[in-house]
């Protein structure tokens, strides 16, 4: 795996009128988005599911930043103590990203995100924004009451956690466990990828594709399993 550090600031030269190109950071992300420093690019050397071929990380208005080459972001706190995550997909051929948060960003971390979005699409006009609804809070509400729920019944049948579940694969029955758990790992098909390791961060700080997905499961299990008889 190979990577390319820009420990200061590159600006980046955008036309004035709407277009649909290559990321802004280019197709190879080995561009800095303009205006964010301690930019780091990578290139996986064999691509994968596991391994977009691309992806950057950086610093962009006070705000940590990844993009990845499947055109999904994530946007989050210098802070250690503030526990908000922005989780953003964009759908390039529908020209539009979804965004969904994790905690309370504050309006300056949505307004990267939606940077970041008209970056990932290709749109060079600034005044032409993604769309980028952002989820009730009442739907979070409603998700983890039903994760719970879903915990309570597994106690009720005295199985638990894993051991209740058939999955294929160790990746696939965490994210089922995330899932129960009240977290959003994206689709369970057993392919880690940036949704994943937003959703394994509530228990892993800094989760990325060097975490044990053991480790996850048994701290899942202890969670989902406890006062299980």
């Amino acid at each position: 795996m190979k990577h390319f550090t820009y420990p200061c600031v590159v600006a980046l030269s955008f036309l004035g009128t709407a277009a649909i190109a290559d990321p802004c950071v280019s197709a190879t992300f080995d561009h800095p988005l303009e205006g964010a420093t301690d930019v780091v690019s990578y290139v996986s050397d064999v691509p994968s599911a596991y391994f977009p071929a691309f992806w950057q990380e950086g610093i962009f208005d006070g705000f940590k930043y990844k993009m990845f080459a499947t055109a999904e972001a994530t946007v989050r706190p210098m802070n250690p103590n503030q526990d908000w995550v922005i989780a953003l997909t964009c759908d390039t051929s529908e020209q539009a990203c979804a965004l969904a948060n994790t905690g309370l960003p504050p309006a300056d971390a949505i307004a990267v995100a939606q940077d970041i979005g008209q970056c990932l699409l290709g749109i060079e006009n600034e005044t032409v924004a993604p769309t980028l609804p952002v989820p009730p809070q009442q739907d979070l509400a409603n998700t983890n009451e039903t994760a719970e729920t879903q915990a309570l019944v597994i106690q009720d049948d005295i199985t638990c956690g894993s051991a209740s579940l058939n999955e294929a694969t160790d990746v696939a029955t965490m994210q089922r466990l995330l899932v129960m758990a009240g977290q959003d790992p994206g689709p369970v098909d057993g392919f880690l990828g940036p949704r994943t390791f937003l959703a394994m961060e509530t228990f892993v700080t800094g989760a990325n594709w060097g975490t044990s997905i053991a480790k996850v499961i048994a701290l899942l299990d202890a969670r989902l399993c406890e006062g299980a008889t």
